[in-house]
């Protein structure tokens, strides 16, 4: 099932989110959750350019299975 959370999630949040977690939810195919976490890790390290290449692989994935809302 989908975290329905995720969607409302922001990065000043009292959350604690790693790569690791986003890692796993995108092995779940739950990429729509991967790639928040991603975002929201990227919302604090702007210029980690291993985030921003998770997240466009994410989307490429992402349209490549027809989801609508990445």
């Amino acid at each position: 099932k989908r975290y329905a959370f995720m969607q409302k999630v922001k990065a000043n949040d009292d959350m604690f989110f790693t790569v690791t977690m986003a890692e796993v939810l995108e092995k779940q195919n739950r990429l729509d959750d991967a790639l928040t976490i991603y975002k929201i890790l990227l919302d604090s390290k702007p210029n980690d350019d291993a985030l921003k290449a998770s997240i466009e692989r994410l989307k490429g994935r992402a349209q490549g299975k027809g989801h609508s809302k990445i």
